[in-house]
């Protein structure tokens, strides 16, 4: 795929494979570190693949970009309250995903702080009233642009963020009635 372009949209039809043709991309693209902190080699998911008998400009883009991955599947909660933690749960998973960067020198303070306050959020049973709950939400509001702010700074590199069923949360909200406060959101 020839591009020039910041991002591409993939929009296909249901059971078209778009998940997996995401996972596949973050598999190829993506610099991977394991719980360690030690680089992890995915050529070894290609082995065999036409992929391989790519142009070399091609297969020197592997493994060699930070990649943000992101499913809003699961947000399909009966309230906003539970949709907006949910989605605040995946986009803290994709922080711990990449928690080597959390201590790293690469990052300002300011940096380093942010993030790890981003890798932990409050338990769902201290978000008691509406206040408390706009409070939480805000905090990742625009955590994906820290993340890959974070991303970028670490590995000196340009960001992916692979998002997957981006609909889904806001399909939710239409049927369920709080679809203005997820768009908000």
């Amino acid at each position: 795929l020839k591009t020039s372009r910041a991002f591409v949209a993939i929009s296909r039809p249901r059971r078209f494979g778009k998940t997996l043709t995401l996972s596949m991309l973050r598999t190829f693209f993506e610099i991977e570190y394991d719980r360690d902190g030690n680089l992890m080699d995915n050529s070894r998911y290609f082995e065999g693949m036409r992929i391989l008998d790519a142009p070399e400009n091609i297969l020197s883009m592997m493994g060699q970009y930070p990649v943000i991955n992101l499913s809003l599947k699961s947000a399909k909660q009966p309230s906003y309250r539970e949709a907006a933690l949910q989605i605040r749960d995946e986009i803290v998973s994709e922080f711990s995903r990449h928690s080597y960067v959390k201590d790293s020198d690469r990052l300002l303070e300011p940096e380093r702080q942010m993030f790890r306050e981003l890798l932990e959020p409050r338990r769902r049973s201290e978000i008691g009233s509406e206040e408390d709950l706009k409070a939480e939400i805000g905090r990742y509001a625009t955590a994906l642009k820290t993340l890959s702010l974070c991303l970028a700074r670490y590995h000196n590199k340009n960001v992916m963020i692979l998002l997957d069923e981006y609909d889904v949360p806001l399909e939710n909200a239409y049927y369920k009635g709080f679809y203005e406060e997820m768009v908000d959101f």
